[in-house]
This record gives C-alpha cells, structure tokens and sequence, in this order.
C-alpha cells in the first residue's frame, strides 16, 4: 500500500506542481496477507520499468508464459523475447480479443506482428464471448503481473499505467487457472489463418504501423 501511496503522490505532483504533506493524507498501513507483491508504475515523464520488468520475466521463464491483454501491439523486442522463449521449451500463449473488441485499429496494428510469433510456436487465441479487457500474465505458475499496462509500446512509453507484481506460487496457480477458464471459450488463431486473412487486413496492416505507439 505504501508503494501505491507513492505512485499516487507522484502523479499528484506532476498534475498540480505541489506535494501532499500532512498526517491525514498518509494513513497508517498495517499488514494485510502475507504474499510478496511489487508495484510497477509506467510513466510518461520517466523511464518506464514494466517493459524492463516484462523482459526479465520472459527471459528467466523454464515452463509457461501465458499472457491475457486487451490491446495488443507488442514491439519487435517483445516478439524476440517470447519467440526465444519457446525456442527454449517454453508454452506460450497469448490470449487476444476475438471479434468483439473495441478498438479493431488497435488490433489491426498489433495483427501485423502475428506472423513472426506463429512461425516462432508462440500459441494465439482469440476469446470468442464478448469483449475481453484482461491485462495480465503468469509466468512458471510463480510470477503474475496485473494492471492497467497493455503488451505495447503505448503503455510503456506514453500512458500513465500502474501493474502490480505477485511473487507466490499458490497464487500462480489461481491466476493459471482463470486463464484456462478463459481458454476454454477461445479460439485458437493459427498461422494458415494468418496466411489466409483477407486482402483487407493484409493492406490496412501496414498503413496502422507508423500509428502503432498511439494506438
């Protein structure tokens, strides 16, 4: 808690040009559970450490790197390290918004980058009930990160976004288990439906690029 207190006093200060002092606006924080948590705050005036975060999980992962994002539009060195990965031996997987999503240029965008993670074994699903909004990941059933940050340059380089950082195996394995819950009402996108999307999405494609840190 003291973590989030700090995030929000900085953000408080770039908004207003002023710090918030006085007892009453730090309460006491006593103890509350007894898991390992780290937050990780993104910001626009200031190194952001959640692709750095983000990076050193996919690097040290040995089983699983099962990620749930929204607006997906990961950079080239995100690709690389997830492809790497299952170079290594490690299952992949991305859970997307399927047809029901809110922002179809963001995923325009980030559909130019399917091809390079399907040929390296990175697994795709789109889930097909409604709109999924889900930001997170588990990593080796040990590492879980959750928050407001999508899996694109956006959220590290431009927006505000604050993720937090669980560090538990029992928890891991309630975070593993929703996603397969989600998985369960997926489909899987495949690289011969990457080869065979309409000529639609193959010129819009690369029009969205320049556009992708904005979307």
């Amino acid at each position: 808690m003291a973590k989030l207190q700090a995030a929000f006093q900085e953000h408080w200060v770039k908004t207003f040009g002023q710090a918030l002092t006085g007892a009453d606006q730090f309460p006491s924080l006593p103890s509350a559970g007894d898991l390992k948590a780290q937050v990780v705050a993104s910001r626009s005036f200031s190194m952001a450490p959640v692709p750095l975060v983000q990076a050193v999980a996919f690097t040290a992962a040995q089983k699983r790197i099962w990620i749930t994002n929204s607006y997906c539009t990961p950079t080239d060195n995100e690709v690389e390290h997830l492809v790497k990965a299952v170079q290594r031996g490690v299952d992949v997987r991305i859970l997307l918004p399927g047809s029901n999503n809110d922002q179809p240029l963001t995923k325009t965008a980030g559909r130019a980058a399917y091809g390079q993670m399907l040929e390296g074994g990175v697994k795709i699903f789109e889930y097909q009930p409604t709109m999924i909004h889900q930001k997170s990941m588990v990593i080796d059933g040990l590492f879980s990160m959750f928050g407001s940050s999508n899996l694109d340059a956006r959220s590290s380089e431009i927006n505000e976004e604050l993720d937090v950082v669980i560090y538990d195996p029992n928890f891991g394995r309630e975070m593993e288990a929703v996603f397969e819950m989600d998985l369960r009402q997926s489909r899987e996108y495949t690289l011969r439906e990457f080869k065979n999307r309409s000529p639609w999405e193959r010129i819009t494609e690369p029009l969205m690029l320049p556009f992708r840190s904005q979307l």
